[in-house]
């Protein structure tokens, strides 16, 4: 009997150590899978890629591909920008795109710059949340020399015509004047805010661009020739009535001269040093 529980024992013990080692295989085998599948690792040619393409576009000055000084201002920027784009938009798609990076870099080393507090903001810029008391009101822009001269040439004329012939004329150098003063506000439109060429595919704002040009030429011609009528003729007989006094009878003979004298001059003043 002893020798029967002793072999009894035994065969026992010797099935627990099989199922021991059978259940530690088992293990073995389901975390052997685990172990060998590993996450995809990515390799270094991309970011190589990366770093070289960024190499090769750094090379390139962004200020020359745009065609704008390095010390233009933002506004600068944007009108070359949207010149550049207007005239390579649907023919260089490499243009294009060396456009559009170098337009990117100005704008990311601008945007540094003044989160460092290396450069100076511009009111425009730095007020641009705040609310504008009347924001179609003229600006002080100087114009171009070429638009000054043949401004001033246009308006001597008108003025030299009222001068000479004061009965003849009568108040069509005032209109003409008027006229002179559109045609240069809106050249000079056209050359801060240029029309862009991008046919049917451009923006809709962009397409707007040559209406509102010559809105606002004929709204400064408008502004200048009703300034000059009132600065010379209307605000001195409305001063004069006011304080009981008369003017001088030249000044009622020579009405049409007058108005002409203030248009011509404040149409002048406002092609060349506004916008």
């Amino acid at each position: 009997m002893q020798t029967l529980s002793s072999a009894r024992l035994g065969c026992g013990l010797a099935r627990g150590a099989s199922l021991q080692r059978r259940t530690s295989l088992q293990g073995q085998q389901l975390r052997a899978p685990q172990r060998a599948v590993r996450p995809p690792q990515r390799r270094a040619g991309g970011a190589v890629a990366v770093r070289a393409a960024t190499a090769g576009g750094a090379a390139e000055d962004p200020y020359a591909v745009l065609g704008v000084p390095r010390d233009a201002d933002g506004n600068a920027v944007q009108r070359a920008y949207r010149k550049r784009m207007g005239e390579v938009k649907g023919k260089d798609e490499a243009a294009a795109q060396r456009i559009e990076a170098a337009h990117s870099q100005i704008m990311m080393a601008a945007l540094t710059s003044r989160l460092k507090g290396n450069v100076s903001v511009e009111k425009d810029v730095l007020y641009a949340d705040r609310a504008k008391f009347f924001p179609w009101r003229p600006r002080l822009w100087m114009a171009a020399y070429d638009i000054l001269l043949y401004s001033a040439l246009a308006q001597a004329l008108m003025l030299a015509w009222a001068l000479l012939s004061p009965l003849t004329a009568g108040t069509q150098p005032v209109i003409w004047s008027a006229i002179a003063g559109a045609v240069g506000n809106i050249v000079k439109q056209n050359r801060i805010n240029p029309v862009p060429k991008g046919g049917p595919d451009a923006p809709p704002d962009e397409k707007k661009q040559g209406g509102k040009n010559i809105m606002r030429g004929f709204f400064l011609a408008f502004l200048a020739t009703f300034c000059g009528c009132f600065c010379f003729y209307t605000l001195p007989d409305t001063i004069a009535a006011q304080l009981g006094r008369v003017m001088p009878i030249w000044f009622y003979e020579g009405q049409t001269m007058l108005l002409a004298i203030g248009s011509c001059t404040m149409n002048w003043l406002f092609t060349g040093f506004t916008v």
